[in-house]
């Protein structure tokens, strides 16, 4: 049949267009142009009317599929985005808070200590606050705790008297806290980790602040010890333990004391490097280096300094030895004996902790200082 578009448009219009509404040959042309040129190009792939809707609901639900992923990862998005303003709000109600103790609790005061020839270290270490036990080999809990801790301070103060000493070097030596790392020790805890925190913040603070009345300056240093760890040895990242934690506390809580620094930006949280009149000494935790030969080799090659004396903690006794012309001084514990681990492997021990007096040729003075048995 011989038909031009014109005819063809009639046709057009009277069975699929709108004879209200009749399009011209020039709008039918165009759809057919390209409905031509899709199937010049195989776009319809030759597929029966079965075929191609099956195709068409793939396609829908692969773009569903998408739709949702973007759906998801735009509430990941959202969710991260609670959570960081969430940490952000409590990270400002902390300094706060911290702002309003170090304005209320601890103000600055000038003391008044004359210049001499030597320094002290003061040791504060394996302090596991929380840690309860009653025993006939030994007691401990917060309030004895905090009982020892006074008595040391005392003790410390009148080593200062003796030796007329100028600045104090106050070390951190790990297991601030008694944590949760077993059930053994969490199941005689007697108050919770967060608790424990807030505790040895508090106790700490209050020894420090004390400490700075009888210094020129008092400078205050922390390592990690490993009962702060928040998980199994296995699972626990090495810069995540809440001794750290403790010690930013602490720093913030006595901002505005004059002579005392708190200093908390060594390379690692397992060591504290630092100079008393050019002698170096390394403060260590103990859990990563023993005192042996081997150990202290170890630790010098690691850090690529020599130092004078490593100081450290962890074993719970006081003991000072020279390994290869480097002094090692390990401090005892708060606590002493009488804990399920002491108790099970028939150790005993009095809670001490270490004093040092130093010059510049070196330890003067080895002062353990022994607590009492309860």
């Amino acid at each position: 049949m011989d038909i031009d578009w014109n005819g063809i448009a009639e046709l057009m219009n009277k069975y699929f267009g709108d004879p209200d509404k009749p399009y011209s040959e020039a709008a039918w042309r165009k759809p057919y142009q390209m409905a031509k040129k899709f199937l010049e190009n195989g776009v319809f792939n030759n597929l029966s009317e079965d075929e191609y809707f099956k195709e068409l609901r793939l396609q829908k639900q692969e773009i569903q599929k998408e739709k949702r992923k973007l759906y998801d990862e735009r509430l990941d998005i959202n969710r991260r985005l609670r959570e960081e303003s969430r940490l952000e709000t409590t990270i400002e109600k902390f300094e706060n808070m911290l702002s309003n103790v170090a304005n209320d609790r601890y103000v600055t005061y000038s003391p008044t200590v004359s210049n001499s020839e030597n320094d002290m270290i003061v040791c504060l270490s394996d302090l596991h606050i929380g840690a309860t036990y009653y025993g006939f080999d030994g007691t401990y809990d917060s309030l004895i705790a905090k009982e020892r801790l006074e008595k040391y301070l005392s003790e410390i103060i009148e080593i200062q008297k003796t030796h007329n000493t100028e600045n104090c070097i106050c070390l951190l030596l790990g297991d601030l806290i008694s944590g949760s790392i077993h059930k053994t020790i969490s199941v005689t805890n007697k108050e919770n980790v967060i608790e424990q925190v807030k505790l040895a913040c508090e106790y700490i603070s209050d020894f420090v602040y004390e400490l700075g009345k009888h210094f020129k300056t008092v400078e205050l240093r922390g390592v990690a010890g490993n009962h702060s760890r928040l998980e199994e040895k296995e699972d626990a990242l090495l810069g995540e333990r809440l001794d750290t934690l403790i010690l930013w506390f602490i720093k913030s809580m006595l901002k505005n004391v004059k002579n005392i620094s708190v200093i908390d930006e060594d390379i690692d949280d397992t060591i504290s490097t630092f100079f008393i009149r050019d002698k170096l000494y390394f403060g260590v935790h103990g859990d990563f280096d023993s005192t042996s030969d081997t150990s202290i080799s170890k630790l010098i090659l690691w850090e690529k300094m020599t130092p004078y004396c490593v100081v450290c903690g962890h074993k719970h006794y006081p003991a000072m030895t020279d390994i290869s012309g480097i002094k090692v001084v390990q401090s005892g514990s708060l606590g002493g004996s009488g804990d399920e681990y002491t108790r099970q492997k028939r150790l005993t021990g009095k809670p001490s902790q270490t004093v040092l007096i130093v010059n510049d040729k070196g330890i003067k003075c080895c002062y353990p200082i022994e607590l009492g048995w309860t």
